[in-house]
């Protein structure tokens, strides 16, 4: 029971205070992409946590192999090899998308390109590395890095219109403005995370 309770914190741990867009500033720009409209939201959630999830799973494997080597090598490949492994990854689920659902392949491509290629993405995999030991810890931390994406992506698109309203100063109108709001939400979860300031 204790191991079930920890999962599930590992996951709630992603989603909210390590949140990959406020916490660590990873897939900002895709955020803002895929923030311009409320039904992007459904296709991109489900293809970035099924990115994040199988990538994690593999990297528990990558990562038991790599940790296993005693030589600096294995700490210098590892990037390359989560780039490779994510490249996979990219290519099967289109190619599978491509055979099972060829009807509607054209519509769904669209989110898996911006899903597998963002900066989030490979910092979940490199996330996972740190955080996780086993191999459900690696999966539910990758759901949770996903859902957490989704969750940034949802707070940017509730307020999304505001920030473009004329109401709004013309100098701080959309994009200027969606950055401060970003990054005042970025400081309110750096705070959750109990980090300090050095001065």
């Amino acid at each position: 029971m204790s191991y079930i309770l920890q999962i599930i914190m590992v996951s709630f741990v992603a989603v909210f205070a390590e949140n990959t867009i406020f916490a660590r500033a990873l897939g900002t720009s895709t955020l803002i992409t895929v923030a311009r409209s409320r039904k992007n939201i459904l296709g991109f959630g489900i293809c970035v946590t099924y990115i994040t999830a199988v990538t994690g799973a593999l990297c528990y494997f990558i990562d038991k192999y790599l940790n296993g080597s005693e030589s600096n090598f294995a700490y210098i490949v590892r990037p390359l090899i989560y780039i490779i492994t994510l490249g996979l990854v990219y290519v099967v689920t289109l190619l599978c998308l491509w055979k099972l659902l060829y009807r509607i392949f054209g519509r769904i491509k669209k989110y898996v390109h911006i899903s597998a290629f963002n900066c989030a993405v490979l910092g979940a995999m490199f996330l996972n590395s740190k955080y996780c030991t086993t191999l459900a810890e690696y999966i539910f931390h990758g759901i949770g890095i996903g859902l957490g994406f989704v969750f940034a992506v949802y707070m940017v698109v509730i307020v999304y219109d505001k920030l473009y309203s004329k109401e709004v100063p013309y100098c701080f109108r959309g994009y200027p403005l969606l950055l401060i709001y970003i990054g005042i939400l970025s400081m309110a979860f750096y705070g959750l995370m109990n980090y300090q300031l050095t001065y």
